[in-house]
């Protein structure tokens, strides 16, 4: 038996990594996750988990090896050059998921443009030797807009997060959003329509993460910082929608 060991994070899972793979427990999104895992792999994007096998109510993914960006972030995470990196790799990610057909079960009866990952952000991102090297718990992939799934990117990693809640998440000196936000959708490629409703989107996101906590009873210490969070985007919408869209 080779040595075993429980993974930091997992918010919604325990994750034990064995040798170099992670063994987790199965869920009801998880026929979707691995259709996606095995479209990725056959596609040749190396910055996902690969599906090994299954067992029982289990499911045996390759580790990916690095520093997973948790709270506190490292300095480097917080660097612009990180920044183009996350944005090329979600665009790259979207771009690939165009002409990924999901099982018919999860096919949504609305139109969507990609598959969005939905919970992009730096503690499910994989970083070696100072680069972004990989993605990590799709749980909530989902078939999506492109800039539904942007949103909660950009308020993670620009970081859209007031300035309390971003010197708890380890940014000093607080940083210059509005230039980081232009960062982002430049490196991203983002088109002039999805630029205009950035802003509404994020807090449309913001929102739904807070109903969704309300009624799953989950996570509701965290309702506040999200609440306030809206309160400074909303004073700072304006400002930040000219920048991305001069």
């Amino acid at each position: 038996m080779s040595q075993q060991e429980i993974l930091k994070g997992g918010n919604s899972n325990r994750v034990i990594k064995q040798a170099n793979t992670v063994v987790r427990k199965m869920s009801a999104a998880s026929p979707f996750v691995h259709a996606l895992f095995r479209y990725l792999t056959d596609a040749g994007f190396r910055e996902s988990p690969v599906l090994i096998e299954t067992f029982g109510d289990q499911e045996r993914l390759s580790y990916l090896d690095g520093e997973v960006g948790h709270y506190p972030l490292q300095p480097y995470m917080q660097s612009d050059a990180s920044l183009i990196e996350v944005a090329k790799l979600l665009r790259r990610f979207h771009d690939l998921t165009r002409d990924f057909v999901p099982p018919p079960e999860s096919i949504p009866s609305s139109p969507y443009e990609v598959i969005g990952h939905n919970d992009f952000a730096p503690y499910n991102c994989v970083y070696k030797d100072g680069h972004l090297v990989g993605i990590i718990d799709f749980d909530t992939a989902a078939p999506a807009s492109r800039v539904w799934d942007i949103a909660y990117a950009v308020y993670r990693f620009v970081p859209l997060t007031n300035d309390q809640h971003s010197r708890d998440c380890g940014w000093s000196p607080i940083p210059d959003r509005a230039a980081r936000l232009k960062l982002f959708c430049d490196a991203y490629g983002l088109d002039a329509s999805d630029r205009h409703k950035l802003m509404d989107t994020v807090q449309e996101r913001l929102q739904a993460l807070i109903a969704y906590m309300q009624a799953n009873a989950s996570n509701l210490e965290h309702i506040p910082l999200y609440i306030n969070d809206l309160d400074y985007m909303k004073e700072s919408q304006a400002f930040l929608t000219d920048t991305i869209t001069a």
